[in-house]
């Protein structure tokens, strides 16, 4: 039978998470319809977060190389450097979707509308310059985490361009990633508030968290322990980053305490349901869609929420989970019964439940043109295509 209710109750940071319970509707909803048929990286925003979004690459590669250079490096580590320094335009000078600091400076811009009405002597120009920098940090610790990925999951491909462990090797990837870590730990300490260092830092140590959380399998764990392991496992992969992200520039605009924790679980169930579309789409989408390998997951040995939902259905999967996918017909047998089963409407039920959570959150924080493109944004991101 399937799960009707399963709680997840977790502190983070001191800040307050919900009960968290994925409910298979009665009526579920189509996956096309209503469908949006805005690019979720095409939605509108205010021109100041453009032009912010515009520099933030090459702000964090110039960063990077004036870290370098003033390093007091000799001539017989130039090659080093080098090595260093090709990595960073590797991924810099080309950029991604930029989620996450559009993410960070969308409500950047929701908090300071109201810090400007309520504290009249803010030093507005101060705030804006450190909330970049978090900006900054949130693209350099989710960078640094791929490629560490990477290595971990012997990748061969991402963005649809090869990796970094296969273009350097393993241990210059671990390397690469270690010092765009080191550095983005340079630029937030110049922030010079503790607190955001502090809230900040907490995503690297659920990053690890997350990724051992991932490496673990319970033979014995019942549909709700293993759902609550999951979604655990994914706020520290992927949620935490943007619920820390927003709560750091919510501090920084001096917000009070209520308004800090709606910044903080908008980010939360934003980014709960972007993981969960990441997860739906490993099923659904051609590896030229995604940029990498379809159905990745399972040849990975992990399951996420489609197969969990699908494991209600059919119980001859748990065996398939436990083993991690590991028998010759496993994951094209996984596959198909997921196909088969309710497990994808159930997931794009869970998506919207996050992205309305998401949406009433920014809400209440007030009406402003950042929060109408942070609503755009979490409505829109439910129907990408990669």
């Amino acid at each position: 039978m399937p799960v009707r209710s399963l709680s997840l109750i977790r502190t983070f940071n001191g800040f307050r998470t919900s009960s968290y319970r994925p409910v298979r509707y009665a009526t579920t909803v189509s996956a096309t319809k209503n469908r949006s048929n805005v690019d979720y990286q095409q939605t509108a925003t205010p021109k100041d977060v453009t032009r912010q979004l515009d520099t933030l690459p090459s702000d964090i590669l110039t960063f990077l190389m004036e870290c370098q250079a003033s390093s007091g490096h000799d001539a017989s580590s130039v090659f080093t450097v080098k090595g260093l320094q090709d990595m960073a335009k590797y991924y810099f000078e080309k950029s991604g979707k930029l989620i996450r600091p559009k993410i960070a400076l969308l409500m950047s811009n929701v908090c300071n509308h109201q810090a400007k009405g309520a504290q009249p002597d803010i030093d507005l120009e101060n705030v804006i310059r450190n909330q970049y920098r978090i900006a900054m940090v949130a693209e350099m610790i989710h960078t640094a985490s791929l490629i560490h990925d990477d290595v971990i999951d012997e990748a061969g491909t991402r963005r649809g361009k090869p990796t970094a462990n296969v273009k350097w090797g393993n241990k210059r990837a671990v390397l690469g990633g270690d010092r765009i870590l080191a550095r983005a730990t340079k630029l937030l300490c110049m922030t010079n508030d503790p607190t955001v260092i502090t809230t900040m830092a907490s995503i690297v140590d659920n990053l690890v968290d997350g990724e051992f959380m991932q490496l673990e399998v319970n033979p014995t764990a019942d549909a709700v322990t293993r759902f609550q392991h999951y979604m655990q496992k994914t706020y520290y992969k992927t949620a935490s980053l943007f619920a820390n992200s927003c709560l750091s520039v919510s501090i920084l605009a001096g917000c009070p305490i209520e308004q800090r924790q709606k910044a903080y679980d908008f980010g939360r169930h934003f980014g709960l349901s972007f993981q969960l579309v990441d997860d739906m789409l490993d099923y659904v989408a051609s590896s030229a869609e995604l940029g990498k390998p379809s159905v990745a997951d399972l040849k990975q040995g992990l399951a996420t929420g489609p197969v969990l939902f699908a494991a209600q259905e059919f119980p001859e999967l748990n065996e398939m989970i436990n083993r991690r996918f590991a028998e010759n017909d496993d994951v094209e047998r996984a596959h198909r019964i997921v196909l088969d089963s309710s497990a994808l409407q159930q997931t794009r039920d869970l998506i919207r439940h996050h992205t309305q959570t998401a949406i009433s959150l920014v809400k209440e924080l007030g009406n402003s043109a950042a929060s109408d493109s942070l609503v755009k944004l979490a409505n829109s991101q439910m129907f990408r295509e990669r």
